[in-house]
């Protein structure tokens, strides 16, 4: 028997039409977040050794203990069709537009939150 693959369907992803076309114009990474989607969310107080950036599947940023080991120059007008970030070689978040396909770091967020690590408001650029 022969057994057929088939590729993962974006547009039950409950994202827009166009999110969806987007991903599924890019097989490969349908299927890395297909894979992905299913991982749970990194639990809070987690903290990555490796963390990158990626614009459009290319790498921007990546940092290893805190340490920045790789910075590649972008345009100010460069508006990448997806953006993801990657926590020791997991996809911890990945975002079309404002939307976000894979969300694995809330909890992170939500404990930091609850510590008073993040709040609301603009950066003034004073260390208080």
């Amino acid at each position: 028997m022969i057994q057929t693959l088939t590729q993962p369907n974006p547009f039950e992803w409950g994202l827009s039409p166009q999110a969806a076309a987007l991903l599924s114009r890019q097989p490969e990474i349908l299927a890395d977040l297909a894979q992905e989607r299913l991982l749970l969310p990194f639990p809070p107080g987690y903290v990555p050794t490796v963390v990158e950036v990626l614009f459009d599947d290319l790498p921007y940023l990546r940092s290893v203990r805190g340490v920045l080991t790789f910075i590649r120059n972008c345009d100010s007008n460069y508006e990448p069709a997806f953006i993801e970030c990657r926590f020791n070689d997991e996809i911890a978040l990945f975002q079309i537009g404002a939307e976000f396909v894979v969300n694995r770091v809330e909890g992170i967020a939500t404990a930091l939150a609850a510590q008073g690590f993040l709040h609301g408001g603009k950066y003034d650029g004073a260390d208080n």
